[in-house]
């Protein structure tokens, strides 16, 4: 398809929709049907256009059948709702291969709820998923999401997830929630929260069969206060691991992480365009499984034959 300038100069002064800016929903349609190919999201970007001249509401349905309503479109995440008008998540295909009807997922990092609310149509009515999310702003999209689907199944906690039981500080980024992250240089902080560890809330509710953790390079962290749980019930682990959140952390942190799984029994996979894959440099997402796993052989199967797309941002 080709979009000439004389087009795209049209689609950025078309009228404002409920559903985004033409140029938006124009995009979203390209992402959602042309193959995932090299240049693929170079041409979407450029026919989105910049993000910062609309800022809402956004109405629409996820391919997955819930419903989002938003006010405010100016945060990025929100942005990436039109998108997702015309496809699914990137990481859906893990959650629908590791949740069935009645299963428990742990979101920690849940942002405004895009996998938060994939996760709990996958887990259904008499499931449960807990959702960790400590910036209030970004809270109050994820609870005005989860209510308005009336998924009774979603359990919120305004909490950050640790090493230990505390309060931390947090770096906050206007228009980019995506990017919150942990202050670790003694810099003051935008936001101090609470925090708490997998392993207490663990004893005190349901474990899970599936823990999606993005914290912008704090993984291991999480992980540290997660041993009794990942010895006992072996959850699935789908952990960001992106090469500059690593570096800002230093030279040993991945290193750090590996021998952390490795010790209680995991197995470190790629999310590739081929599909699961133990070979190769770290993708930007990686999911984890225990040896021991009930589970392990048939989803480890399935997602070999899976592809992953290329992009895994949102």
């Amino acid at each position: 398809m080709c979009v000439t300038h004389d087009v795209a100069g049209a689609l950025g002064t078309a009228p404002e929709h409920r559903g985004g800016p033409l140029r938006w929903r124009l995009a979203g349609r390209l992402a959602g049907s042309l193959p995932d190919l090299r240049g693929r999201d170079r041409l979407t970007r450029w026919v989105h256009g910049p993000g910062d001249g609309y800022t809402g509401p956004l109405r629409g349905r996820l391919t997955n059948g819930m419903t989002f309503s938003v006010d405010d479109c100016r945060d990025g995440s929100a942005r990436d709702l039109v998108a997702l008008r015309y496809r699914p998540p990137a990481l859906a295909a893990v959650f629908d291969t590791i949740l069935g009807p009645g299963d428990c997922c742990y979101d920690v990092g849940a942002n405004i709820g895009i996998y938060t609310l994939w996760a709990a149509g996958a887990v259904g009515p008499d499931g449960e998923v807990y959702a960790f999310e400590p910036v209030p702003q970004t809270r109050a999209t994820l609870t005005s999401l989860v209510e308005q689907n009336g998924l009774t199944q979603v359990r919120l906690s305004p909490t950050a997830v640790g090493a230990t039981i505390g309060r931390i500080g947090l770096r906050l980024h206007p228009g980019a929630s995506g990017l919150t992250h942990q202050v670790s240089d003694g810099a003051t902080p935008d936001l101090t929260v609470p925090v708490v560890t997998l392993d207490s809330h663990a004893a005190r509710h349901r474990p899970p069969t599936l823990i999606k953790i993005d914290v912008e390079g704090f993984e291991l962290e999480v992980l540290r206060g997660a041993q009794d749980l990942l010895r006992t019930h072996r959850p699935a682990l789908l952990l960001e691991m992106l090469p500059s959140h690593l570096a800002r952390r230093g030279s040993s942190y991945q290193k750090d992480l590996v021998s952390l799984l490795s010790a209680v029994g995991y197995r470190i996979f790629n999310l590739t365009r081929d599909g699961l894959s133990g070979q190769g440099t770290f993708s930007s997402n990686v999911l984890a499984l225990h040896d021991g796993w009930e589970r392990f052989a048939r989803v480890a199967a399935t997602l070999r034959r899976t592809p992953l797309p290329r992009n895994q941002t949102t």
